[in-house]
């Protein structure tokens, strides 16, 4: 539901990004660039070629390292001019999906060099690993490398503007949502103000440790179960008990439950109370059973439970030009959203103790496969990470709106699930 005072933010204008050229990248470690005292980015690659997986904070290959190391010092050895073309032909590419040529660039006035001397600039661009052309006669793309260094050297961030930053104080207000719902509703609103793919990913419900339990009766042989995790999170939902209880009984179960499984896990919980079930059977005692019977009940799995990840926006590739030309990646994209599990576990991967991780197509497997860029970053109750959310789409990406949208979502989710409601 949008705010009924605000339209539908359209397409910002074009503040940067990168494009989908052939790949560029060098296999390294992770690298951070300091903006306003705070890391802006985390690059995260894979290490040689053939080796897979992604190189986290901790076991980077001495390979890696002395590949990013060389990587590096190219960019710094461009010099001004360079850095400038560079900058303008991620920006182009962005705006138009075409190859850019240096007559377009002499054509957006920004240069006081003729078209043979930026052909020249981005020849030298290309020789350094920078850019790319698809077809002898077309013009230039950006790689993979050319795309980091925008990302890390080259653009500007712009945050989110007013109505964007009421968009999401109104389509995420914690009234009334459970924490499925606004988990999901985060996700719509990451795919709606960035015109991509947006996920966000949350810690299993059986992995989650339990640190009170509730339950209240709303009507006949009808009762309300309230689980608290030990992050402050509340799950409730309505479960239909086979006996009439009344409250104060209800009390008492929610005191012996909690003092009993306080601190286990779901998965634990539900292997404890069928042990302890089938002790009691052999006792006879029918309040224990009664009252392990509820607990089974309130802790068993529901069915369309367990969902850990929420995907919003898939429709927005289908009017990507890179994809229009490349259903084999636009199918393997797909197929990536339906691997849940396999999802989940590389955004959890990306995730850095704080900042925004960027992963750009070569640099690791997943975006490799599906030719995309990944930008991600954590959301919290207090200091525990509860989870990721993230945006995926092709190369050609504005990375210059979506890395700090992505960041200042993530702060306001951090903001709505510090609240005591939850």
């Amino acid at each position: 539901m949008l705010a009924p005072e605000l339209a539908r933010p359209g397409p910002a204008p074009v503040r940067g990004g990168a494009g989908p050229g052939g790949p560029g990248g060098l296999p390294g470690s992770g690298i951070m660039k300091r903006s306003e005292g705070r890391p802006l980015v985390r690059r995260i690659l894979t290490p040689a070629r053939g080796r897979g997986g992604l190189v986290g904070a901790l076991g980077i290959s001495e390979e890696a390292k002395e590949a990013d190391f060389g990587m590096r010092a190219d960019v710094k050895g461009l010099d001004g001019r360079s850095r400038d073309v560079l900058a303008s032909v991620v920006t182009a590419y962005i705006e138009n999906a075409t190859p850019v040529s240096s007559r377009q660039l002499t054509q957006r006035g920004r240069f006081g060099l003729s078209s043979a001397s930026l052909r020249s600039a981005m020849a030298d661009l290309e020789e350094g690993g920078f850019l790319t052309h698809p077809h002898v006669s077309a013009g230039r793309v950006p790689t993979d490398l050319g795309y980091r260094t925008f990302v890390e050297e080259l653009m500007t961030k712009e945050g989110p503007n007013d109505a964007e930053r009421t968009l999401m104080a109104f389509e995420l207000s914690p009234e009334s949502l459970e924490l499925d719902h606004f988990l999901q509703a985060t996700s719509r609103v990451l795919a709606l103000l960035t015109g991509q793919v947006g996920i966000v990913a949350a810690p299993a419900p059986v992995r989650s440790v339990l640190r009170s339990v509730h339950f209240t009766r709303i009507a006949q042989r009808n009762v309300l179960v309230a689980q608290i995790s030990d992050a402050g999170l509340v799950e409730s939902r309505v479960i239909e008990t086979e006996e009439e209880f009344s409250q104060p009984e209800l009390d008492e179960i929610s005191r012996r439950l909690t003092a009993d499984f306080g601190g286990r896990s779901l998965e634990e919980i539900r292997r404890l109370l069928l042990l302890a079930l089938e002790e009691e059977k052999a006792r006879m005692d029918a309040a224990v059973i009664r009252a392990l019977q509820l607990g089974r009940r309130a802790f068993g799995p529901v069915r369309g439970s367990g969902q850990s990840i929420w995907v919003e926006g898939t429709e927005n590739l289908l009017q990507k030009p890179e994809f229009r030309h490349d259903v084999e990646s636009l199918r393997r994209m797909f197929r990536a959203f339906e691997e849940r599990a396999h999802l989940v576990s590389f955004l959890t991967d990306c995730l850095s103790p704080d900042g925004v991780t960027v992963v750009i197509g070569s640099e690791s497997p997943f975006t490799g496969d599906v030719q995309g860029s990944v930008v991600t970053a954590a959301y919290r109750r207090g200091d525990r990470v509860l989870g990721a959310l993230a945006v995926i789409g092709p190369r050609r990406m504005e990375y210059s709106r979506i890395i700090p949208m992505v960041e200042e979502l993530g702060q306001f989710v951090t903001s709505r699930l510090s609240e005591e409601r939850w």
